[in-house]
């Protein structure tokens, strides 16, 4: 029996450490920049106006420009940058219809962000808009960010009541 309790202990021992090995591998060899580049973001609101909006990114965190990017294509699919960015956001960004209710306005703070299975993670944000967009530009809004070949993407995006 002592020796059973040895053997279950050293294989125990021997996953834990393999665990924890391939998350180290999984941060070091990551395609995407590592999500604790956002929380240097946290409390920072950020604005968008349908008649101001740049193209680019002039932040420094590839997670929060992937969700600026969502943002700019919800107010106005059509622009260049949008256009060339489809395969980067999900399909109803691109739906034409009057009454989406899209935002001319809309600003957020990234309140949270969570791991989650596959190397995603969830960004809760805290958003206000001057339009209805399905629910997801007023209130807790959360942007599921997968890591792509080239940085993050926004994979999905819900709202939530209250975190």
């Amino acid at each position: 029996m002592k020796k059973f309790l040895t053997a279950a202990g050293t294989a125990m021992l021997i996953l834990l450490a393999g665990c924890s090995d391939e998350g180290k591998k999984q941060n070091e060899t990551g395609a995407a920049s590592t999500p604790a580049e956002t929380q240097d973001f946290e409390k920072r609101v950020f604005d968008f106006d349908a008649g101001q909006i740049k193209e680019g990114c002039e932040v420094d965190s590839e997670m929060v420009c992937a969700i600026n990017l969502f943002v700019k294509c919800s107010i106005n699919p059509k622009t260049t940058e949008c256009l060339q960015a489809k395969n980067k956001l999900p399909k109803f960004v691109f739906m034409e219809d009057e009454s989406l209710g899209r935002p001319t306005k809309q600003s957020y703070r990234i309140l949270k962000m969570k791991a989650i299975a596959g190397g995603a993670f969830e960004v809760y944000t805290e958003s206000q808009c001057d339009g209805q967009w399905f629910g997801l530009c007023r209130g807790t809004i959360i942007y599921v960010m997968q890591p792509g070949q080239r940085g993050w993407i926004v994979n999905d995006v819900y709202a939530r009541e209250s975190i």
